[in-house]
């Protein structure tokens, strides 16, 4: 979809805001583009968002949810937020890699913890994240109100992946991100960029050999009819990112800004619940699926502590490739403190 195209549904759609604001629409008309289709996990969030917003505001505020395709491309729909054409977008954080490129800390495997309560906690309180790494989007017209999961990534495979020797030479399919491709390597393997609609006929024709992803992801592309192994890595966890054009923002009302900012905030169990409960019961579709030759595996805490350390190997690549290498490296090394000690936490230790 042409940028003159998504230019004239937005038109329209203000022009028809103007019309029915004289017979009594809500005060205050907002749009938000997300980069998932209606149903996932995104546009469920998006539409509690939206029902939060006109239950606080006393029906003062509607949100017109815009789901995937409507008006472009992930990258285009931040770029619509970003020059104030639509308030708010939900986008993951490595569709705008290109844009605020301090965000590619989210690309980078086994930081965040395997344990999904501590990575919960760690992106509500993390000032590494809420305010170091906010900043470089705030430089770019952009808010962030919350970062988010959609749940752990794992692979599959068809062999098991269980320590960083396995990947010596496997054909991994990966983004065209350099920080992606960079954390396969440096297990040896061979990063192989694939569109993602094009990943199930590239397992199937052995042009690559793996894959990673959230479970949910696995079961609705079908992706284990043409592997034989799941491997529960949860080496990384998809970002969502609840973001709001910055000078939008900051020209609404005081009381309207409160509201935004406790709907977001009460968002936070509910996105970690629908989330957990939709990769949970497509883990048990993917099982329920499964041929007596298929399995699921698991990495050990001891290959997990091997992972960690070679994927530290791919720090520079993350400070060299941000926009602001001083800024990326404070940012990293505060975070890390910030899941150990959420981790410390956890354990009772």
């Amino acid at each position: 979809m042409s940028k003159h195209t998504i230019m004239a549904i937005l038109a329209a759609t203000f022009a028809l805001t103007v019309a029915t604001t004289a017979f009594g629409a809500p005060k205050y008309q907002w749009r938000l583009a997300e980069e998932e289709i209606t149903g996932s996990v995104c546009d469920v969030y998006a539409n509690e968002f939206a029902r939060l917003l006109k239950e606080k505001s006393d029906g003062e505020i509607q949100l017109d949810i815009y789901p995937l395709g409507t008006l472009g491309s992930p990258k285009e729909i931040f770029e619509l937020c970003q020059n104030g054409a639509i308030e708010f977008v939900l986008d993951g954080a490595g569709q705008v890699g290109s844009i605020v490129p301090e965000n590619q800390i989210f690309s980078m495997q086994f930081l965040f913890s395997d344990n999904q309560e501590v990575n919960e906690k760690v992106l509500a309180t993390s000032k590494a994240l809420n305010e170091m790494l906010s900043s470089a989007y705030e430089r770019q017209g952009v808010k962030v109100l919350a970062y988010w999961s959609e749940g752990a990534m794992d692979w599959t495979a068809n062999k098991p992946l269980l320590t960083p020797e396995d990947f010596k030479g496997f054909k991994m399919r990966t983004m065209p991100s350099p920080m992606i491709v960079e954390s396969y390597k440096v297990y040896g393997a061979n990063p192989t960029p694939v569109p993602f609609m094009e990943v199930y006929s590239g397992l199937q024709l052995n042009m690559i050999d793996g894959q990673e992803n959230a479970p949910y992801i696995v079961q609705e592309m079908k992706f284990m009819e043409v592997q034989d192994y799941y491997i529960e890595s949860a080496h990384k966890i998809y970002i969502m990112q609840t973001m709001v054009n910055k000078r939008f923002f900051e020209k609404l009302p005081e009381d309207i800004q409160k509201i935004v900012l406790e709907a977001v905030d009460e968002l936070r169990p509910f996105g970690y619940k629908i989330q957990k409960e939709l990769n949970d019961k497509r883990m048990d579709m993917i099982k329920a699926k499964m041929k007596s030759s298929q399995k699921v595996v698991a990495i050990t805490p001891e290959a997990r502590a091997k992972f960690q350390e070679l994927s530290k190997k791919t720090d520079s690549t993350y400070i060299k490739i941000s926009g602001n290498p001083e800024l990326a490296e404070d940012i990293l090394a505060t975070l890390r403190e910030e899941i150990a000690e959420a981790e410390k936490e956890a354990s009772g230790n």
